[in-house]
């Protein structure tokens, strides 16, 4: 019997599961530990010998941009050749995914029960293309287009509007370059620590917030603003006629925190029709399924073998 290993790399964990090659349902997702990248290699041999090697396809998520087949990591000296895996382990495929393309490839595996709406649920679509968000270690923007190709972006490490979104005071300091330094949870770090000259994590924050702590309450609900005016700009670029779809654990933390309504006027607020039509018309989504890049994979998978068909 064919399977297909399904692997989630991140910066220091990669999540992965194994599926036979008739099997669209992930029910165990095993998460490991990586202290360097040879224990990659080390990886691969061993999930190979547990599945008495059967597996003969393989699908990568990896954090870093994809260019010519390769994929350098962010946040490691690691780069992923799917050429190289596919002869040294015998595979019949090997795929790589930008993290944030596998994203978008997970919506149609996406039901009505996996998101919860922050706005504009009534609408009917404009188009059928899809903008995937996410704030975490750093800024994860990607786009679906026609519900066929996605396209993971770079607007994590754009620069433009940073002052603007930060505001002077915290901009003077330096340490806020790039649009993932004011959105993302090492940003919120960053941030209290200016306040309050203590580092806490993000998590650390948000529990904080949970019990009125009223620095951190503050620092969330600028976080907050901030998403609904950066949200406000990417739907004018991108146009998601089916909706933007928030993802990862900080958007799952944030549901607590959001107020729909001031949610709602922030996003809205300084633009004018007619653009201020496509706002009123996108949907905002927060997704609360886990996992997305491993069934983005799958979703990926499945396509290229029809497409073989």
């Amino acid at each position: 019997m064919e399977k297909i290993l399904l692997i989630d790399l991140g910066g220091t964990h990669l999540r992965f599961t194994v599926l036979s090659n008739e099997n669209n349902e992930i029910d165990l997702v095993t998460k490991k530990k990586l202290n360097n990248d040879e224990e990659l290699d080390h990886f691969f041999k061993d999930v190979l010998a547990d599945n008495k090697n059967q597996i003969n396809n393989l699908v990568f998520s990896i954090a870093g941009p994809k260019l010519y087949g390769s994929i350098g990591m962010t946040n490691r000296t690691l780069k992923i050749d799917t050429e190289k895996l596919k002869q040294k382990f015998n595979l019949k495929n090997c795929l790589i995914l930008n993290d944030w393309e596998a994203v978008a490839y997970s919506y149609p595996s996406l039901k009505n029960d996996d998101f919860v709406n922050l706005i504009n649920l009534e609408n009917n679509s404009y188009n059928n293309n899809v903008l995937f968000f996410g704030p975490g270690t750093g800024l994860g923007v990607s786009f679906l287009i026609d519900n066929k190709f996605a396209q993971s972006t770079e607007v994590g490490n754009l620069s433009l509007g940073v002052k603007e979104l930060i505001g002077d005071e915290l901009f003077s300091t330096n340490q806020f370059t790039k649009i993932e330094d004011v959105v993302s949870g090492p940003g919120i770090s960053k941030i209290y620590e200016i306040k309050q000259n203590k580092k806490l994590s993000s998590e650390e924050i948000f529990k904080l917030a949970d019990n009125g702590d009223l620095i951190s309450i503050e620092i969330i609900e600028d976080l907050i603003n901030r998403l609904a005016i950066l949200l406000s700009q990417l739907t004018l670029t991108f146009q998601p006629g089916k909706g933007i779809f928030l993802a990862g654990s900080i958007m799952r933390t944030l549901i607590n925190f959001i107020d729909k309504e001031k949610f709602k006027k922030q996003y809205l607020s300084n633009i004018k029709n007619p653009q201020l039509e496509i706002l009123k018309s996108t949907p905002i989504n927060i997704v609360t399924k886990k996992n997305l890049a491993l069934y983005g994979c799958l979703n990926y998978f499945n396509s290229t073998q029809k497409d073989l068909n």
